[in-house]
């Protein structure tokens, strides 16, 4: 059997097995085939849309606010401490991790509220320079934003290693300790 004929050429070689009578059994037999052969063909593969579908969204309450009144101190009036007895202590300020200069080069914490030891190695015209376009571009594809190019970070948030000494910022950004004691982003992120 030769699989290159067509359908009407198989018929007319098979023809003779078909019985033939004189009621017109050969066209409803083909036409049935014919039918049979379209409905298998068109059938979907999609399944039936359902109408009573009842979809629930989850419901979240908001916790319940918690009325807090402050705590009274009381006051002590029989031990009144007068301001000449009390010794003279010098308190020095509390430090924090501060940016010294932004992504863009500017001067966002000025020399007078970094430590003196700090603020006289501090070359502000040489440190004030902003990453180039094409590095910009890369930290905000890459980060989603544009870090601080240089950080002064007190001792007791850093961390020490046999490279040096760093810090951790937002989790991401890694910058080193240099000589004149403010900690700068590490090179590989922009280069």
């Amino acid at each position: 059997m030769d699989h290159g004929l067509g359908l009407s050429a198989i018929l007319a070689q098979y023809w003779h097995i078909i019985p033939q009578n004189n009621n017109m059994i050969q066209p409803k037999w083909i036409i049935a085939a014919a039918t049979l052969l379209i409905m298998s063909c068109g059938r979907k593969t999609v399944p039936a849309k359902t109408d009573n579908v009842i979809t629930t969204t989850p419901t979240v309450k908001a916790p319940a606010k918690k009325e807090t009144t402050p705590a009274s101190v009381p006051e002590k009036k029989d031990k009144v401490v007068k301001e000449k007895e009390l010794p003279k202590t010098e308190v020095k300020e509390a430090l924090v991790p501060m940016v010294v200069i932004d992504g863009m080069g500017n001067i966002i914490t000025p020399k007078e509220k970094l430590p003196e030891e700090i603020a006289a190695k501090a070359d502000y015209r040489t440190l004030t320079r902003a990453f180039t376009p094409n590095q910009r571009t890369n930290l905000i594809y890459r980060y989603k934003i544009v870090p601080p190019r240089i950080l002064f970070v007190p001792e007791n948030y850093i961390k020490t290693t046999a490279r040096g000494k760093y810090v951790i910022y937002r989790k991401k950004f890694w910058y080193w300790q240099q000589e004149d004691g403010l900690f700068y982003l590490d090179e590989t992120y922009y280069k």
